[in-house]
């Protein structure tokens, strides 16, 4: 019997073309999670560096607020001491307005103490699904001055400048600070569409009490989680 060694060429070409065999797609299975493993592990070990980051930071500025509150305990206590020529109602007056810059500074000591204790504490949100989501929060958080969710914004990673830091602990922040930032964000809007390159996405905001100041916002991605990096 004469063989056809064109029909065996091209029945082993056929062979081959039918697809990938299971032990080869097992393994690339296995190399597709080993990849994924590999990312998770990056990822949680990058949030660990943001977190003593941020911790660090919390650290340092009760330190500096703590001195600050002697300094104005010591002040207190000069306000307090006889005054040649000083009635009695304009030292009641500076007493009291030295007293409430204690305990404001008393206050927010003891809630940025609680921050640092709530540093391993993070969760994400739905609305991080997109950069635009994120943006859109900041106005609603403002226009129903909810700030609770705002700690959770900033980069997990701790890439994040100074200006997103201070919206990302409001919640602790003195009333006057908390108005600012009411009335910067509350009548908000994004212009056009977002830029997107990698990981990173700019949207520029109109912002202030008639929405006529331009910003840019940056965002970065983070295992499919949106985070403000910069403002």
């Amino acid at each position: 019997m004469k063989i056809n060694h064109t029909l065996i060429i091209g029945l082993i070409a056929l062979t081959i073309s039918c697809g990938k065999g299971k032990k080869e797609i097992e393994q690339e299975k296995s190399q597709i999670e080993l990849r994924q493993k590999e990312k998770e592990r990056i990822h949680l070990e990058k949030i660990e560096v943001g977190k003593s980051k941020l911790k660090i930071d919390l650290m340092n500025e009760v330190d500096r607020l703590k001195k600050l509150l002697e300094q104005e305990k010591n002040n207190l206590i000069q306000i307090n001491k006889f005054q040649l020529g000083r009635s009695s109602s304009i030292k009641e007056k500076q007493l009291a307005k030295q007293n409430k810059k204690i305990r404001q500074l008393t206050s927010y000591i003891q809630k940025l103490e609680k921050e640092i204790s709530l540093t391993n504490l993070r969760e994400t949100f739905d609305f991080q699904n997109s950069p635009e989501g994120v943006i859109n929060y900041l106005f609603e958080s403002a226009k129903n001055r909810d700030f609770s969710k705002l700690r959770n914004l900033c980069d997990p990673y701790g890439e994040n400048d100074i200006d997103t830091r201070k919206i990302c602990l409001l919640e602790m922040q003195p009333t006057e600070i908390q108005n600012q930032f009411v009335q910067e964000f509350e009548n908000g809007r994004i212009i056009g569409e977002s830029k997107m390159k990698s990981a990173i996405a700019e949207i520029e905001i109109a912002i202030g009490a008639s929405s006529n100041r331009l910003e840019k916002i940056k965002l970065v991605n983070r295992m499919n989680k949106w985070y403000i990096e910069s403002l």
